[in-house]
């Protein structure tokens, strides 16, 4: 009978019916149907379907994110946030011009909002923002909005560190900032990601991965990758020219060899990166060796969270793009405890991250040794895959790589 009285809620007609007395109610009357809405929509696929192609009450609800009553505004956000988290075209944003006032109130209620639970609403509205949208992107840009993700960022650190107090809205707020942040990080968006550069951001974000809720470690460790591809790309880039004009050199030591000499005395007393050298040094280039994060994500990969350490997984692999620094960035791993890990994941994971713990142990393996006890390890574990039938496949091919089974296996 309750199933029954909730599936007549959820019907079109009372659905209609609910939203047309959200637009035209009291206050008071106007936060209990948005209530039940939100309650509707989270339980229902359809009901969000429903709230979302009523156009007239979309663009009411978006006109009360400018709402002088508090209650008002932070149901309607919480609706809309209900009505677009997870959805593949993301809010259902009005039309423009009324889109570029949307997205302005947006940022300005995460920047300037006294109300916690107002912000992290906020910043889980931005984090779903439909992607390919420039406009969306130059009004961000312009905004404070990532400024203010950074004070959230920073300020979490500081509970961490037991100056403040941590609550359950301020882990929220940390979770969709994270959210929010990940538009700004996207390999596809780099004048977004120029302006995480400019900011000191990278600490506190990779401190994160130690001391967060699983959600924020995974989406601070894709937060990572991303700026980690990036830099894998402008750094082989770099490389490329870096090998054109070594070229020029020799010329340059027989005309100038004093001037020369100087030049490489003071530039070996730079401090390079272990992996790119020096490729990497720009303040507004992220790299994971540079930042310390190798290490912390290597711990991640030990969380019960399977999105986590599959987030973990993402990043480190982004060390291993670059064909000329493949041996450097493999031992940076392998310094860094991460085969150890690696092959946890390979005993005791999920499905997911364990196919790409595997292809990530593949190429360590290619590109530098370890050691024999690992070795010995790896193998029995290695073994155990083989009665996988997702794994088995790619398991024979790295058990062929370390001369354990013949070339024609019947795993083959």
């Amino acid at each position: 009978q309750g199933y029954q009285g909730l599936r007549e809620l959820q019907s079109q007609h009372n659905v209609s019916l609910f939203l047309q007395l959200v637009a035209s109610s009291d206050p008071q009357t106007k936060v209990q149907f948005l209530q039940l809405l939100v309650v509707l929509s989270s339980k229902s696929e359809a009901v969000q379907n429903l709230v979302r192609s009523d156009k007239d009450a979309t663009a009411h609800l978006f006109s009360s994110l400018d709402n002088d009553q508090p209650m008002v505004r932070r149901w309607a956000m919480k609706l809309i946030y209900c009505i677009s988290d997870g959805h593949p075209a993301g809010v259902p944003l009005p039309p423009s011009p009324a889109k570029e006032n949307v997205v302005n109130t947006l940022a300005s209620i995460l920047t300037n909002s006294p109300d916690v639970e107002e912000r992290s609403t906020a910043a889980g509205i931005i984090s779903q923002l439909p992607a390919d949208d420039v406009i969306i992107d130059e009004i961000l840009r312009k905004s404070e909005a990532l400024k203010a993700i950074h004070e959230v960022i920073c300020s979490t650190d500081q509970e961490y560190n037991g100056i403040k107090s941590t609550t359950d809205l301020g882990t929220s707020l940390l979770e969709n900032a994270l959210a929010a942040l990940l538009r700004y990080t996207e390999p596809t968006k780099p004048e977004l990601q120029q302006q995480v550069g400019k900011l000191d951001l990278y600490p506190p974000l990779i401190r994160v991965l130690s001391r967060g809720t699983s959600l924020a470690k995974q989406r601070t460790a894709t937060a990572l990758a991303n700026l980690s591809i990036s830099t894998s790309l402008s750094v082989f880039d770099t490389t490329i020219m870096a090998k054109q004009a070594s070229n020029s050199v020799p010329q340059l030591m027989k005309l100038f060899p004093s001037i020369y000499g100087w030049c490489s005395t003071s530039s070996e007393n730079q401090n390079l990166c272990s992996v790119h050298g020096s490729a990497c040094s720009p303040r507004d280039t992220f790299c994971l060796v540079k930042a310390d994060a190798v290490r912390p994500l290597v711990q991640s990969l030990s969380d019960a969270d399977s999105g986590v350490a599959e987030a973990a997984l993402m990043a480190l692999e982004t060390l291993l793009t670059d064909q000329s620094t493949l041996s450097h960035a493999a031992a940076a791993i392998v310094d860094n405890q991460g085969v150890v890990a690696i092959l946890q994941v390979l005993e005791k994971g999920s499905s997911s991250p364990k196919s790409r713990a595997l292809h990530l142990f593949q190429k360590i393996l290619q590109h530098t040794t370890i050691s024999d006890p690992l070795f010995q390890r790896s193998e029995r574990i290695l073994i155990q895959l083989l009665q996988d039938d997702a794994l088995k496949k790619k398991a024979a091919l790295v058990l062929k790589q370390m001369n354990i089974i013949p070339e024609q296996s019947s795993y083959f």
